[in-house]
């Protein structure tokens, strides 16, 4: 199913954050968005035929349900070793769902209050933090100061 996009319009990126489709071009027979990730200094190009790397932001009405997922404490965590960990949660942050990075977030967090992260359970966490607080503040059309703190608590 393809979804069509509107210039100047926020998207989530999968694994990358929210971005907004700055052009519409043609190369080779073929069109695409022009992104522009927020937060980074870099440009995309997706093709529009067939695309799986965009989708618009959660809903609204949707924001309560993923602060009531995250806030749910209940979190069965994995006792793979790191390697394969990494592999899952690089693959659910690529997925771009946001009840995946809300799930790595979880986990993390509980990992968190019984031992030191890892310097790359670290990065992952923080990815997943930050990937969370920007499509929720688009969503809600708020500030992600205000996501960010709504967030803390319900990680505590």
């Amino acid at each position: 199913m393809t979804t069509n996009y509107k210039l100047n319009e926020r998207v989530i990126f999968r694994g990358q954050g929210i971005a907004e489709i700055i052009n519409i071009v043609e190369r080779n027979n073929l069109n695409y968005y022009v992104l522009k990730v927020f937060n980074k200094d870099v440009q995309f190009m997706v093709p529009i035929e067939n695309n799986t790397s965009i989708r618009k932001p959660i809903p609204e009405e949707e924001i309560d349900k993923i602060f009531s997922f995250i806030e749910d404490k209940d979190v069965l965590l994995p006792k793979s070793n790191w390697n394969k960990r990494l592999r899952e949660y690089t693959d659910k942050l690529k997925n771009g769902s946001i009840y995946d990075v809300a799930s790595i977030l979880k986990e993390l967090n509980l990992t968190k209050e019984n031992k030191k992260l890892s310097f790359s359970e670290d990065k992952i966490y923080k990815q997943a933090k930050e990937l969370i607080i920007q499509e929720l503040s688009v969503s809600d059309n708020t500030n992600s100061l205000d996501v960010e703190k709504k967030l803390q608590e319900c990680l505590k």
